[in-house]
């Protein structure tokens, strides 16, 4: 109880002093923050939602003959933004700049190590240090193996079988949350270094968005264990989400999916130190590495990067005469830093990399 407390008193300390340093105000909102700009108005506003995150133990457990499980993640808390907003006639006035650094500063005060925004239009944010992690895949059902018929008849409680496969089609319950969350988190941390952590409470609230919009979540069963679940919103533009199988071959069997898959979740260290625990390596390795953070000023500038099996720490170089002459190995914005921990892209060819034990891939398919 005391750390609880001492933990809202670090939180509600933070926030005061970020309302002070960038002039804005801070609201909270169930278990979101919304950051808010402008002196007689809020012209600008950003909304922070906690997001607990599933990241990869590196280095890996020796000797572990088996699949991966949740014994082989941490957990991290993260927050991911939405609901990104300026008022028209003040755009471009430096609001959301404002609003957006505050909301940055804040997480980075908090220690997380990294923040998710949802975002079809990169280039606005890649400004800010932000770079695209996850392709969303586009799904669409296969002719007559699922139709709209028989979800209706799940939606009602009914258990259908699908003809062409043998399978059963159900909607989920609540009596349903928790056993789908088991689920779930085991296939996904098979596959993914990142993605996040579902319980029964993940499902309660996730049920009551998707009936707001008239969604619903559906399971297929065989022989009375799960295959597989996947979300379906008739009215939404991508209808189809969140589509887990146990055995990703046999998503084929119920559904199309397009090769081209569309960017649509982006990411940027926040607080470097605490990511960098995440990133380990087989036995010592280091890199001279220039960083370039339009916002976060400590994360920018050139620096020794230390890695080994217990993690990694960057040591900042002073920028005389001697640095400025200095080639650094690598050259990298702290968004390409980002996606290079989530495994989405890579920075250049250098053997050392080789041996570094990286989070990803991410798996980020939900309703940010």
């Amino acid at each position: 109880m005391e750390q609880v407390i001492k933990s809202d008193l670090i939180e509600q300390e933070t926030r005061s002093c970020i309302e002070k340093e960038y002039e804005i105000t801070t609201v909270r909102e169930a278990d979101s923050i919304v950051f808010k700009c402008g002196k007689s108005k809020a012209v600008s506003t950003l909304c922070l939602t906690p997001y607990t995150v599933a990241m990869r133990r590196n280095p890996p457990r020796a000797g572990a003959k088996r699949l991966p499980c949740m014994a082989d993640i941490v957990r991290a808390d993260a927050d991911y933004i939405s609901g990104i907003m300026t008022d028209p006639e003040y755009r471009m006035q430096g609001y959301m700049k404002k609003v957006l650094a505050a909301a940055l500063e804040y997480q980075n005060r908090m220690k997380q190590p990294f923040t998710l925004l949802n975002c079809d239009d990169g280039a606005v944010f890649e400004r800010y240090g932000f770079h695209y992690i996850y392709d969303k895949p586009e799904y669409e059902f296969k002719d007559t193996v699922i139709t709209a018929e028989m979800l209706e008849h799940a939606d009602k409680g009914e258990t259908v079988v699908i003809e062409k496969t043998g399978a059963a089609i159900t909607a989920l319950d609540e009596s349903g949350f928790l056993t789908l969350a088991h689920f779930v988190n085991t296939v996904l941390c098979r596959k993914y270094g990142i993605f996040a952590i579902r319980n029964a409470r993940y499902y309660e609230k996730l049920q009551c968005r998707l009936s707001d919009k008239g969604g619903s979540i559906y399971l297929i069963n065989e022989n009375g264990r799960i295959k597989g679940s996947f979300i379906y919103i008739k009215q939404d533009a991508q209808p189809l989400r969140e589509v887990i199988f146990e055995n990703s071959a046999d998503i084929g069997d119920y559904f199309y999916v397009s090769d081209d898959k569309k960017p649509s979740v982006m990411a940027r260290v926040v607080n470097l130190a605490e990511m960098l625990k995440h990133i380990s390596s087989r036995g010592h390795v280091s890199i001279a590495i220039r960083l370039t953070d339009p916002v976060i000023a400590e994360n920018n500038g050139l620096f020794i990067w230390y890695i080994d099996e217990s993690g990694g720490r960057m040591e900042r170089l002073a920028e005389d005469e001697q640095t400025v002459r200095m080639r650094p190995e690598v050259s990298a914005t702290i968004g390409e830093l980002s996606a290079f921990f989530f495994e989405y892209i890579k920075l250049k060819e250098n053997v050392k990399f080789e041996s570094i034990y990286l989070t990803g891939p991410a798996y980020i398919d939900e309703m940010l």
